[in-house]
């Protein structure tokens, strides 16, 4: 990059490791920028130093801007708003993970309330909050994990408290709680847990992800990861033929013998005997096992009757993705394009609207089902309903708010 003052310069390390290691140049390029940009009470008492995982590929440092003191702002007018949003999470983390200690106290509230008639019979009502109060922000003062991974804080923040300080009650919003399932996987979190298993590396994570969508094991729901049918008939099935493979322990153990092969400690013809003995009799009994077995998922059915044969067609996946087709195949041949219909009508024309998917990325939008005579399509999420204004279908953004592409008429934070 072009950097006014800088130069031609590459703004970050090697980014395809995994590796903690920070150099010691690096390091005190970023206690200097520290020092001027904060103060001395932002510098730790003795460097960090960060200790990477036995399995972390460590030939190249930490991924870190290759100078600290040139900060986003400075770049900014130089990288596409892609290339901003990196470098400023990079640039962030990197110098946070070299600054003093943020500061929490522990804070739990006890706030008694009645009114006038229980106050007068003794009575009260014991509300209590748990948070925290900042002492000394520190590295929070540039950068606070969780807030660039939708995580949300387990503790809030509380403001200054007395004991025996009168407060007024704004608002009383009684609740129920339920037990919830656990959430979702994101991409952020599935990356986050493949880490921590020791599965993959930096370099294959954004592999593994496209795969699983390519092939319909999951499907994105807005930011979550879902799976689909597929996918979990599939899992369950490789779990059954071949559990000591389809397990996290597995995948991370050969990637250790891997790492041993690669570093000269391990002869890999040993490491490749040790598990095709095994995975060869297991691959032989799988397959005397799954003669002649055919796998019907109920989401494959469909209520479309055939043209030509009046069988009810299923769902299929090929090369470009899903189609119709015939069950009555070899006898009969007859396939079309799948159009899945939405909610609403098209605001340009009227007609129905349907949701198609990104090839490269395979994110979901909607258009109108009349393209290519009409034209529209849009990421925002149809609704049934409609605008009061000119009566056109309503469309859901992300955070909820609720807008007319024909009049324009917006409905913020209203759930569609």
């Amino acid at each position: 990059m072009d950097v006014p003052g800088y130069g031609t310069t590459g703004l970050i390390t090697y980014m395809r490791t995994d590796s903690l290691r920070v150099s010691d140049e690096a390091r005190s390029a970023a206690n200097a920028y520290i020092l001027e940009a904060f103060g001395k009470n932002y510098l730790p008492p003795q460097p960090r130093y960060y200790k990477s995982r036995a399995s972390a590929q460590d030939g190249h440092e930490a991924i870190r801007p290759t100078i600290p003191s040139l900060s986003p702002t400075q770049a900014k007018g130089t990288l596409s708003p892609d290339q901003f949003k990196l470098y400023d999470l990079i640039w962030k983390r990197f110098l946070a993970s070299q600054m003093a200690s943020c500061l929490h106290d522990t804070v739990k509230a006890t706030i008694l309330a009645a009114n006038e008639q229980d106050r007068r019979a003794g009575r009260h009502y014991a509300f209590s909050a748990t948070g925290y109060t900042v002492r000394f922000d520190g590295f929070s003062r540039l950068y606070v994990a969780g807030t660039d991974e939708g995580d949300d804080e387990k503790n809030v923040k509380l403001p200054e408290l007395r004991e025996g300080e009168q407060l007024g009650l704004k608002e009383l919003l009684p609740g129920q709680h339920f037990t919830q399932p656990p959430p979702r996987f994101t991409e952020a979190s599935l990356i986050k847990n493949l880490e921590e298993s020791g599965v993959g590396r930096p370099s294959t994570y954004a592999t593994i992800i496209s795969t699983i969508l390519k092939r319909g094991y999951v499907a994105r729901q807005q930011k979550m990861l879902s799976p689909t049918e597929l996918g979990e008939t599939l899992t369950q099935l490789l779990k059954e033929r071949f559990p000591g493979i389809v397990n996290v322990k597995f995948t991370a153990q050969m990637e250790d013998r891997l790492d041993e092969v690669g570093n000269g400690k391990a002869d890999y013809i040993n490491v490749l005997r040790i598990f095709y003995d095994d995975f060869e009799a297991t691959l032989d009994r799988a397959k005397d096992e799954m003669q002649g077995v055919k796998l019907k998922l109920q989401e494959d059915q469909t209520d479309i009757p055939c043209d030509k044969c009046e069988r009810m067609m299923i769902i299929k996946t090929g090369r470009f993705g899903r189609f119709l087709a015939c069950p009555g195949f070899p006898e009969c041949k007859n396939a079309k394009p799948l159009v899945v219909e939405s909610k609403g009508s098209c605001p340009k024309c009227g007609n129905t609207m349907v949701q198609r998917k990104a090839k490269k990325t395979g994110r979901v939008f909607y258009g109108c089902s009349g393209y290519p005579q009409c034209d529209f399509i849009t990421w925002d999420v149809p609704v049934d309903e409609r605008c009061p204004g000119c009566q056109k279908t309503m469309f859901k953004q992300r955070g909820g708010a609720l807008k007319c592409e024909g009049c324009g008429y917006k409905e913020s934070g209203k759930k569609g």
